[in-house]
């Protein structure tokens, strides 16, 4: 059996940046292109894209944990403690600096949604109230991941580990109920995406790559390859971008975990730094390195940008009618402001996970 060790994963960093540009191009270009086909191209999908990275990271770093109290040198409860103390250093600073800066304010509509804002259920009133609420929307996904947080070290820790491959298949499964439901027995069709059993697949393949990866890998050795990941590519382009090949009903059922799988390929392929040529120096090179570092300050600042542009920025900057250079404006100082976020909140805190190894 493999020692469950997590890595620096050179390729993952990457990854992290080309998720987060895939959504800003989804939230900030695709309504004003005219092209049918790049209208199609999933960009928002970087979200998926994200939840199979967290998967993989999360449950990696569980595996080694859970390794650690067999051998006697931790006990579960330290574990757990640590777990959540670390993912509390990640997420909560710059997340809760956020939402007080909108609540100070008085931004959009915030009133309404601070609840959910602060208790990470924006995706549950979504989901019963079939709406999206404006530049917020976006942290529904965060929402995902702080409920995944707080059920997955359990699954983990106190399940025995030949029970977990069936524990990851049963999840997939659940998850396509859940989007099969949402979509086709209830009005709450954004539930297909933003429920958290509707994300399951993304999660439980980052899992399933994880537990692959450490205790089976030669089975992945043999199921990873770049063929399949091209041939899975141009399958989903022909079932999903091109009309008419499938039902709409289908489409909006099997998007969303068509691209998991996909994104299952591509994070197995970079966990393993398999990736060669163009590819591995478009995910190893220090600009896009450096964006994946700070990915989390770019996701979260992003949607407010637009607004937060015309009210502090577009004065001092030259103006323009062209939207093109508004979202330069607009991704450049996204990217400024989530540079002062890494050095000035995140860092420091993350600096302090040393007190819980």
């Amino acid at each position: 059996m493999a020692n469950p060790k997590l890595k620096h994963i050179i390729q993952i960093d990457g990854l992290r940046f080309f998720a987060v540009f895939g959504v800003i191009i989804s939230h900030y270009v695709l309504d004003h292109v005219n092209n049918d086909i790049i209208r199609k191209i999933p960009f928002g999908t970087g979200v998926n894209l994200f939840f199979v990275i967290s998967g993989y990271l999360i449950t990696t770093i569980l595996f080694n944990k859970k390794q650690a109290v067999e051998n006697g040198l931790s006990t579960y409860t330290i574990e757990i403690k640590n777990f959540f103390a670390k993912r509390i250093l990640r997420i909560f600073p710059l997340y809760y600096i956020v939402i007080l800066s909108l609540f100070i304010f008085n931004y959009h509509e915030i009133e309404s949604y601070y609840m959910y804002l602060v208790t990470f259920t924006t995706n549950i009133y979504m989901t019963f109230h079939n709406t999206y609420i404006g530049s917020k929307t976006h942290l529904w996904s965060l929402a995902v991941e702080e409920q995944f947080y707080i059920i997955w070290p359990f699954i983990i820790f106190f399940m025995k580990r030949k029970h977990f491959l069936n524990i990851f298949l049963i999840l997939l499964f659940i998850s396509l109920g859940s989007k099969f439901y949402f979509l086709n027995y209830t009005e709450w069709q954004i539930g297909a995406n933003a429920f958290l059993s509707s994300c399951f697949d993304a999660l439980s393949l980052g899992a399933l790559l994880a537990y692959l990866q450490l205790y089976h890998i030669v089975v992945l050795e043999k199921i990873l390859s770049k063929i399949a990941l091209v041939f899975l590519i141009l399958l989903y382009v022909a079932l999903f971008i091109f009309p008419d090949l499938l039902p709409q009903t289908w489409k909006s059922f099997l998007g969303n975990f068509f691209t998991s799988i996909i994104y299952f390929y591509i994070v197995g392929l970079a966990s393993q730094n398999k990736f060669r040529g163009i590819v591995k120096y478009s995910l190893e090179n220090k600009v896009v390195l450096y964006l994946g570092k700070i990915s989390y300050g770019i996701y979260i600042i992003h949607n407010f940008m637009p607004e937060m542009f015309y009210s502090f920025f577009a004065k001092k900057l030259p103006p323009t009618d062209e939207y093109g250079i508004k979202v330069i404006y607009w991704i450049s100082l996204t990217i400024l402001l989530a540079s002062i976020s890494w050095y000035v909140i995140e860092r420091p805190a993350l600096k302090l996970k040393k007190y819980f190894n």
